[in-house]
């Protein structure tokens, strides 16, 4: 079926518009891509930050545990200036640790029950923890050191809490990200198959129009077109240089031109007008 006259312009700026689209999709695609990528990134090492803060507010707890129990053990203040630093430590840590997660209101609430175990076992003064003057038993001594146990346990479950849920936050979004970016590396395959088959459709196209703006040789006498060194008919021109098939018809005039033969052919000869002089 040979295309019209419509339908091969519409396929000519089709080709045309098809190229330009492609570019223009693949261009926003980059850019989603790119933003996405960019959150993505951010969210990971935000996710990693709050597991090291966890790892590092877990450190300082033991040590403030342990220096506390030492001085609960043996009353020394060598003890005391560790403990107040590592408290100190711990709130910059928590501190730190509610900045980051203010978009988590999962994080927020373990935060709070952790920052809460800490002032009901952690803090305590000094000054006033042997009022009577008296130093610990031996069975006072192993009671100190069975709630310090106790003490690094509830805040490790409170921890360990909070990072299997940062955790599990990390490979879902680690997912979501991986799928966005098969996603996005599916829609370029296409865009980029989109862009080389217009390209292609272009090149014929203009490939078609370099044709058409060849010098054409034809006979002055018989009509007939110079191709390639010989010399054809103009339907089989058509057909070899451009694919067109001709179909074969009288114009009006050749038509009227030859019943006016044929009727003088047919008519009498003593009918015959003789030609005038």
């Amino acid at each position: 079926m040979i295309p019209t006259k419509k339908a091969k312009r519409v396929f000519f700026w089709l080709g045309l518009s098809v190229p330009m689209l492609a570019l223009i999709a693949m261009t926003w695609l980059v850019h989603q891509t790119g933003g996405q990528f960019n959150d993505s990134f951010n969210w990971v090492l935000k996710n990693y930050k709050v597991l090291e803060s966890f790892e590092t507010v877990q450190s300082h707890i033991v040590d403030a545990e342990a220096n506390q129990r030492g001085f609960l053990l043996t009353g020394r203040k060598e003890y005391i200036d560790p403990y107040q630093t590592a408290m100190s430590s711990i709130r910059d840590d928590l501190k730190e640790l509610k900045k980051i997660t203010q978009d988590d209101p999962e994080q927020q609430a373990n935060i709070a029950q952790l920052e809460q175990t800490v002032n009901d076992e952690l803090v305590f003064d000094p000054n006033t923890a042997f009022s009577s003057g008296q130093f610990q038993t031996n069975a006072s001594v192993v009671t100190l050191t069975a709630h310090g146990k106790q003490k690094i346990e509830s805040v490790r479950r409170v921890l360990t809490q909070a990072r299997d849920e940062q955790e599990h936050m990390l490979s879902k979004h680690e997912q979501r990200a991986e799928s966005d970016v098969v996603s996005s590396q599916v829609m370029s395959l296409v865009l980029i198959a989109a862009v080389a088959v217009a390209l292609i459709f272009v090149v014929m196209i203009l490939f078609r129009l370099e044709k058409l703006q060849q010098f054409v040789t034809v006979c002055a006498w018989t009509g007939q077109v110079k191709h390639q060194g010989q010399w054809l008919r103009l339907d089989e021109y058509l057909h070899k240089q451009f694919g067109i098939a001709v179909s074969h018809s009288l114009s009006k005039d050749a038509a009227e031109k030859m019943m006016r033969e044929i009727e003088e052919l047919n008519r009498p000869k003593d009918q015959v007008t003789p030609p005038a002089k």
